[in-house]
């Protein structure tokens, strides 16, 4: 299966899912050796995000859409295999993905697109992050540089 096969075969994926009421459908994923994660959210006309009801996610269709965007990361063009990717589809149809390289050390579970340590204080809360991950993640990163 070829890039742009992989592509449209996701967005149909996401239009099968996409509410009547959204008007643009997110999956947010990610792919590390030993585990990966994913999940859709919609925006809706009057601004808000939803999602699926705990339980009740289309687990069916989110499986082969991490199969396919793991298929998507094993071709040649990517040189660095990224491990963040997020998916936006509009209502008219308009396709675009985003990708990241996210060590695993500073990935968190209900962090995508983003390091732990790319965080500010502030923001820890909405993620679930306790202080002290936080921290230690901050000074691995500055001890990596060196």
């Amino acid at each position: 299966m070829q890039e742009q096969e992989i592509y449209q075969k996701i967005g149909e994926l996401l239009w099968s899912i996409m509410p009547e009421e959204a008007t643009m459908v997110y999956f947010t994923g990610d792919i590390y050796p030993e585990h990966w994660s994913g999940g859709a959210n919609w925006l809706l006309k009057n601004g808000k995000i939803e999602t699926f009801p705990f339980g009740e996610s289309p687990y069916e269709i989110e499986s082969q859409i991490y199969a396919l965007m793991k298929k998507l990361r094993s071709l040649d063009m990517f040189v660095e295999k990224w491990t963040n990717y997020k998916i936006t589809l509009t209502e008219e149809g308009k396709i675009d993905f985003e990708f990241a390289y996210i060590p695993e050390e500073d990935h968190w579970p209900t962090l995508y697109m983003r390091r732990v340590s790319d965080l500010k204080k502030e923001e820890l809360a909405e993620y679930y992050i306790p202080l002290e991950e936080w921290e230690m993640r901050i000074k691995l990163r500055e001890q990596n540089k060196a």
